[in-house]
């Protein structure tokens, strides 16, 4: 901006700067110098400090991705094993695929390789490459034969134009920290991308920044063979080991100011190359103005400024000033008045944009002010109303109730795979269905998916008594549910919550939480219900009965998992005479009696199902909701339980099984002790008699048999193969002692020991 109006000031002001700035010419100029110096070394090294954090933060976030596709399973399985294409292929498409995702979410991530070293190949999301086919296949052997597990280089490839195509390298052993380095994990950085989008991040003040490793190979530049060429004339020793500092070096006949800073993160050098002369210009051109303005008087000057300055500019400058702070980035314009104008008028095109883009959000603002009357965050009531009808949401003036819907949609092995797309138009559905029913009826609002439930808030002008307004809003969830079964084909179940009804607008989150309160009991009550805080308030004078109904079912599930089959009918048939025959009881609480016995023997069915068993506990809930007699539900109720029995025998059958088969292994590992039946059996707990019973079932032998003929074998291996003496392969096998071996050997070959043996040693000759 041409300060015009200054500029006239200035030639008012001539005579004011003139003799001052002559008796100071001398002090200015070494004054001036200085602090251009200071301001741009000062400068240089926030903004060298600031790339630094940048590159080392990217840095950071490579050697984070590289850790974490290092520990990746098929990365690891690709770094190891042997690659068999035929039999291994799906760890390498993994791998390549995983290497593919990184690269799409990358800006400057040019390739990424895994070396393995048992198959002296590499892989990339492009395939399979062989180490002598590589192209940077020198900097990876150096990298093998280094002691380093981690280490970034300078790298460059030749690209099929015979180009040079510049990159920065990180290399890491595969397994982490492996000195093996059974794989090495490889990725390569664009050069170029890094530089212009990170590196040099305000060329036009900071110069062009350069970045060297600790032995000064240049590492990125948007020109490195001129930046080579350079500092060839440069001497490294120049950059001491301070952290950072600036010097002044004459390159190619040209005087160059030097800034450089130097990484603590992995002792990176940061530099900048400024032409000496232009930086310290400005110095020369004050001392000039300084003579020239100096030909003027200083009492005029003082005069002239004091008046001039506050009558004409301190305002303007004020304007400016403060428009400035606002109008960042604006362009040029003749003289401040026209930048005030342009500033104006920005800024007003900025309000009007800003009002357009509130005004396209007004919609989230509703949902907003919806959720926090919920929450119970407004507590102000005529701000509220003031809110709602800024956003022309009519809720009446008093008496709201809040219902909250639980959706269950159709599972199974029959019901299709339900995507995210497919739930989102499901729900909206819904929303179009009670948004109907509400118009028709009553004032109100809906709200999606909040704290995973839809939530209803009603309003209806002549609720006078609770018990109609309950029986109304039965009635309204009602419709709700018939209307979504019939237009909705993958919907199963709307479990609805009804809160009471409260005055206040400010209240409304004390209704939703008691709708969401009594959405709770859905689990005794069976999905699908319509559950309502009046009701739940109502039958609590029945908490006795139900705690008696409750230890009945207990009972009966405890008598169901102890195997006890007949009891467990029996007690059902108590149960479900007293739920008959109870006249104290309302409709309400025999349902909930009766799904709360229901849903314990479900329980009890899956907790007993064996891992091959398909269990489809939502078809059992949608037969149980249509049986209407007291018989169908006996049958019904008494079908789960002669599963849950046909389990337990499965269960226990497989069990003892396997028990057996891990005492047999005990008895061959442990044939030498003085084991007995009655040992092993209280190792595992069991009766001696049931245990010898299962293990004749298992082996076809008793306990004393098999045991017997395990050290029998060895007895006899013994004898033919070793030199021991009868005592020692007594003791060896497992026997006694020599008298106890000598009958078995006896009774099961007819002959001793001695005899065995020298029989054995003549069919050897």
């Amino acid at each position: 901006m041409k300060k015009s109006v200054y500029l006239r000031l200035l030639l008012q002001l001539a005579v004011v700067i003139i003799v001052s700035i002559s008796l100071l010419a001398l002090l200015l100029y070494h004054y001036t110098s200085n602090l251009l110096k200071d301001e741009i070394v000062g400068a240089n090294n926030e903004l060298l400090l600031q790339t630094s954090k940048i590159v080392d933060q990217s840095l950071h976030e490579v050697q984070q991705m590289t850790t974490s596709l290092s520990l990746n399973s098929s990365v690891l399985k690709s770094a190891v094993l042997p690659w068999n294409l035929e039999d291994e292929y799906r760890f390498l498409l993994e791998t390549s695929q995983t290497f593919e995702t990184r690269l799409t979410s990358s800006n400057y991530i040019h390739s990424i390789y895994l070396y393995s070293a048992n198959n002296k190949k590499l892989i990339s999301s492009s395939g399979i490459t062989g180490l002598n086919e590589f192209s940077n296949r020198e900097t990876l052997e150096r990298f093998l034969q280094s002691k380093l597990t981690s280490s970034w280089e300078a790298t460059r490839l030749v690209s099929r134009d015979n180009g040079e195509e510049h990159f920065i390298s990180y290399m890491v052993s595969t397994p982490l920290r492996n000195q093996k380095k059974l794989g090495v994990l490889m990725i390569n950085l664009k050069e170029d991308v890094l530089y212009n989008a990170v590196v040099n991040t305000n060329n036009r003040k900071l110069g062009n920044v350069a970045i060297l490793n600790s032995d000064g190979e240049v590492l990125s530049y948007k020109d490195k063979s001129v930046l080579l060429d350079r500092f060839d004339w440069v001497d490294m020793s120049a950059f001491s080991n301070e952290k950072n500092g600036y010097f002044v070096q004459n390159i190619d006949g040209m005087d160059m100011f030097i800034t450089y800073l130097r990484s603590p993160f992995n002792d990176w050098i940061y530099v900048t190359l400024n032409p000496y002369n232009d930086l310290f210009k400005r110095s020369y051109d004050v001392i000039i103005m300084t003579l020239i303005i100096s030909a003027t008087g200083l009492i005029v000057g003082l005069l002239l400024a004091f008046i001039i300055s506050n009558r004409h500019y301190r305002p303007i400058r004020s304007m400016v000033q403060a428009l400035a702070i606002n109008t960042e980035g604006r362009q040029k314009h003749q003289d401040e008045f026209s930048y005030i104008r342009t500033s104006i008028d920005a800024i007003q095109l900025e309000n009007t944009t800003f009002r357009q883009k509130f005004q396209s959000q007004e919609l989230l603002l509703r949902d907003h002010l919806l959720t926090n009357l919920l929450s119970g965050k407004l507590s102000d009531e005529a701000e509220t109303r003031d809110q709602l009808r800024y956003y022309h949401m009519d809720l009446g003036e008093a008496n709201y109730i809040v219902l909250v819907l639980r959706v269950h949609l159709v599972t199974g092995h029959n019901a299709i795979q339900v995507d995210e797309k497919m739930k989102n138009w499901i729900y909206f559905q819904i929303r179009t269905i009670c948004e109907q029913l509400i118009a028709e009826t009553y004032k109100g609002a809906y709200i999606s998916a909040y704290h995973k439930h839809d939530v209803l808030i009603l309003h209806h002008e002549d609720w006078q008594s609770e018990e109609r307004q309950v029986e109304e809003m039965k009635r309204f969830a009602a419709k709700i549910q018939q209307q979504a079964a019939e237009d909705i084909e993958w919907l199963e179940f709307i479990t609805v919550g009804i809160g009471g009804k409260y005055e206040r607008l400010t209240d409304i989150h004390l209704s939703y939480e008691e709708a969401v309160e009594v959405l709770n009991y859905e689990k005794v009550s069976g999905m699908g219900s319509i559950l309502s805080i009046h009701d739940l308030n109502v039958n609590r004078a029945n908490r006795n009965s139900f705690i008696n109904y409750q230890q009945y079912i207990e009972r009966l599930t405890g008598e169901l998992k102890s195997g006890n089959f007949d009891k467990a009918v029996a007690t059902k048939a108590i149960i479900l005479e007293q739920v008959q025959q109870d006249e104290q009881s309302g409709m309400y609480l025999k349902h909930v009696i009766l799904s709360h016995l229901f849903n314990a023997l479900v329980k009890v069915r899956i907790e007993l199902s064996l891992p091959e068993e398909e269990i489809e506990s939502s078809s059992w809930h949608y037969e149980f909701m249509k049986l209407r007699t007291t018989e169908e539900i006996s049958s019904y109720l008494l079908r789960i339980m002669e599963g849950i029995s046909r389990s337990l025998e499965s269960r226990s059958s497989s069990k003892h099984s396997e028990v057996m088969m891990k005492l047999v292994a005990y008895i061959r590992e442990h044939y030498q002790e003085p084991l007995s039946l009655q040992l092993v059996s209280d190792m595992i707990y069991m009766n001696s008699n049931y245990v010898s019973k299962l293990f004749k079932d298992a082996t076809g032998m008793t306990f004393i048999d098999y045991l017997t003929e395990i050290r029998f074998k060895e007895a006899c291996r013994l004898l033919t193969e070793t030199d021991c003496n009868i005592n020692e392969v007594a003791e060896l096998s497992g026997f006694s002692n020599k008298q106890s071996l000598n009958r078995t050997l006896k009774k099961l070959t007819g002959m001793t020991p001695t005899e065995y043996r020298n029989k054995e040693i003549e069919k050897r000759l």
